[in-house]
């Protein structure tokens, strides 16, 4: 019996080679075609879903709506996120930027994982100080734990990369504005450390004079500072 399907088999083999190459010779005379004539792809949105259907990479400007997302399916905010916050949590919700134009990758269960994009959403907890330019990583609920931004703030730029903490906090933050303010941030709140320079009476540091140094930072009041730029 062996012997005798042998035949078939080889057959079977070429027909499986001869498949392959003209799969990748009609790929190639494809790709030539198209940057011959120089044609495009035009479209506002695109959809890519997994082997089970679920819609999990949109691209688009701004990026289409999707079924699975959780950030706009109101009753799924409700009831994911709302437990976590005060009352007025989905009052607030209600103003939060969600759209996006570039490409948000969603996890199988329809949350944010990632988003590149002009500007991306804001996150599920607030709104930010201003449009953010950049990308944006989600941890498996949605929360961002790291942000890379260029903002316009009141006629000028900040350029900032923040990672966050899983208690929804700013633990390590790298700020470059374009009114003077350089540095890094570590700590959340009103206790942490500031390397960095900043112009007289600038918010950041709270100083009336200009700083260079480092900041210390307990219960929201300084307890240890250097500054460079006046000798202390």
């Amino acid at each position: 019996m062996s012997t005798s399907t042998e035949p078939l088999k080889r057959t079977i083999r070429w027909l499986q080679v001869y498949s392959a190459l003209m799969t990748i010779a009609l790929a190639v005379l494809f790709v030539r075609s198209g940057a011959a004539s120089d044609d495009v792809i035009r479209t506002r949105g695109l959809i890519i879903e997994d082997e089970a259907g679920r819609e999990r990479i949109l691209i688009g400007a701004p990026v289409p709506e999707a079924v699975n997302r959780v950030r706009t399916d109101e009753a799924r905010v409700r009831e994911i996120w709302g437990p976590r916050f005060p009352d007025a949590y989905m009052g607030y919700y209600q103003d939060y930027v969600h759209e996006t134009t570039g490409l948000l990758i969603l996890s199988e269960d329809g949350f944010d994982r990632l988003v590149v994009g002009d500007p991306v959403p804001d996150p599920n907890i607030g709104r930010r100080l201003a449009p953010s330019t950049g990308m944006v990583i989600n941890d498996h609920e949605g929360f961002e734990r790291m942000g890379y931004g260029l903002k316009p703030m009141d006629g000028r730029y900040r350029v900032s990369l923040g990672l966050d903490t899983d208690r929804i906090q700013e633990g390590l933050l790298l700020t470059l504005d374009d009114d003077g303010l350089n540095g890094v941030t570590v700590g959340t709140g009103a206790n942490g450390i500031f390397l960095g320079s900043a112009p007289a009476g600038h918010g950041w540091t709270g100083l009336e004079e200009e700083f260079q140094g480092l900041l210390v930072r307990r219960d929201g009041e300084i307890v240890h500072k250097i500054n460079l730029a006046d000798g202390n």
